[in-house]
């Protein structure tokens, strides 16, 4: 009976093979007879409409298709598994998620694993970096790796090999990371200058937005030193390079090139309203980028040098109020005791001209500057006092809780007095000027909207000590100040806001 059952499988195996056999003979007929028919079918014009493509943009896009060749099997992505510490967030409240969703967009792919309810939950995000050594080290974004678990990030190369990597430092204030797989012959890419930069210059990002691999596009350089207040922290040093290349959540990272495959800066931030990419992407200058790493990779932390300032822009009317004739420079609105900055004789009231030779226009451009350099370097500054130029020398200290070139808010925003500038002020008791460590003052009361006083930002609780260097000791000293001018002219204020911060504010006497 087993045997027939064997036969009788047997058989009707052959029968079947010979059916698959004879259905795959009919069906290549039948399709070489379709084949054939379709011969007569004519889809597409039988030449390009354009025969000859220009050198130059022919040059332009083998310069595309070299650089997406030569640098992506440099880029990596970086998938990161964190546990957050567990926090009750009342409603409207804050989640943990919001810090990367403030970098990565709303709709990045986190990924919760089902946890006991109660319990945090290990979360997953992706991120880029970019390989820079042959032994392996890898730059990326410090709020790509912030919060990974031990062990928590895996690196993949685009030949699909996967390695977990070791947490090398951050750095919160240039949000810069490094990271390291162990490797070698890695592929790895050519760090350019980012100071030779300009704005109109071709750049290409690669990185893995929406967790879409090795994804490259291409723009321009749209502006140089932009400060977008994404860094929140004190000492946050913004100088990003902007750019209309796409970046999108999961590009943070990785790197932004030139035409020659250098990178010159690291993919950090967009500016967008819906979390995803409306035309404005921001990176890491390289220069900032490749001090931090060095820093990290020698020493485990980054040796931040200072100088003891605290600093902000300088407009049209403090400028005026300075005697500059034109906007430039940054203004130093105070000076930390014995720090780098008072021992080389720069005083509050001081307009930092240039910064060793460079020539300085922003606050946050001087703070790349002063972060460029190292602990014990020396350099050279050129200052504007009492109208006339002078040089100064300083040697940078290693920032030990201290400002190293704070920005103390923009010097744009400034105060006056009197009705004229929709300000009233009383005279302030001692108490007062004790709260405020001030030893004289007269302490602002209102501000009217839409004021002078209003637009340049005085706010009521300031404290104003002196107008144009002369000190303020009652509302009559003020008054006089402010009669001795004309509409069109232009005052700087020194005020102490509430908040215990003395700056530098110019306002300018309305026309009337």
């Amino acid at each position: 009976m087993t045997e027939l059952i064997k036969r009788k499988l047997i058989y009707g195996a052959g029968a079947l093979a010979v059916v698959a056999a004879v259905f795959v003979l009919t069906m290549g007929l039948t399709f070489g007879k379709i084949g054939d028919t379709r011969k007569n079918v004519k889809l597409g014009a039988a030449a390009p409409p354009i025969t000859h493509i220009s050198a130059s943009v022919q040059d332009l896009s083998n310069a595309f298709i070299s650089v997406a060749k030569a640098v992506t099997p440099a880029v990596v992505q970086i998938r990161v598994t964190s546990t957050p510490k567990a926090v009750n967030v009342p409603n409207g409240g804050n989640s943990p998620n919001d810090m990367f969703k403030f970098f990565f967009g709303p709709d990045f792919p986190f990924h919760n694993f089902n946890m006991p309810q109660g319990k945090p939950e290990p979360e997953q995000a992706l991120g880029s970096g970019v390989i820079v050594s042959p032994d392996g080290y890898i730059i990326t974004n410090n709020h790509v790796v912030q919060g990974a678990d031990h062990d928590g990030i895996k690196v993949t190369l685009l030949d699909r090999r996967t390695f977990h990597a070791k947490l090398i430092g951050r750095d919160p204030t240039t949000d810069v990371a490094v990271i390291k797989i162990d490797g070698s012959d890695l592929p790895y890419v050519a760090l350019g200058n980012s100071d030779s930069a300009h704005v109109g210059e071709w750049v290409v990002a690669i990185g893995n937005p929406f967790g879409l691999d090795y994804t490259v596009t291409q723009g321009i350089i749209s502006a140089l030193g932009r400060n977008i207040g994404i860094i929140r922290n004190k000492y946050g040093i913004e100088d990003f390079i902007q750019t209309d290349a796409v970046i999108n959540p999961g590009n943070s990272g990785g790197p932004l090139v030139d035409l020659q495959g250098r990178v010159v800066g690291i993919n950090t931030a967009i500016a967008t309203n819906t979390g995803s990419y409306e035309g404005y992407g921001f990176a890491i200058p390289i220069n900032i980028a490749r001090h931090v790493a060095m820093d990290l990779i020698e020493h485990g932390k980054v040796l931040r040098p200072y100088i003891g300032v605290a600093i902000g822009d300088i407009d049209q009317t403090t400028a005026k109020a300075l005697g500059l004739k034109e906007p430039g420079g940054v203004l130093v609105q105070s000076v930390e005791s014995n720090s780098p900055a008072e021992k080389g004789g720069i005083k509050s009231g001081d307009v930092i001209l240039k910064f060793d030779g460079v020539k300085v226009d922003h606050a946050n451009q001087l703070q790349a500057l002063v972060a460029s350099k190292a602990p014990g370097d020396k350099a050279s500054v050129e200052i504007f006092r009492n109208g006339k130029t002078e040089d100064k020398t300083v040697t940078l200290e290693e920032r030990s809780g201290a400002s190293f070139a704070s920005i103390s808010g923009s010097s744009g925003n400034s105060s006056e007095s009197l009705s004229s500038l929709g300000l009233s002020v009383q005279d302030a008791d001692k108490a007062t000027l004790d709260n405020y460590g001030a030893k004289h003052g007269v302490v602002v009361t209102g501000v009217q909207p839409a004021s002078e006083a209003y637009n340049r930002g005085v706010q009521q609780g300031d404290l104003i000590t002196s107008v144009d260097n002369q000190p303020i000791k009652t509302t009559g000293d003020l008054e006089k100040a402010v009669d001795a001018h004309k509409p069109g002219d232009a005052l700087l204020f020194r005020v102490i806001t509430k908040d215990k911060v003395s700056q530098f504010l110019a306002l300018e006497i309305p026309q009337k």
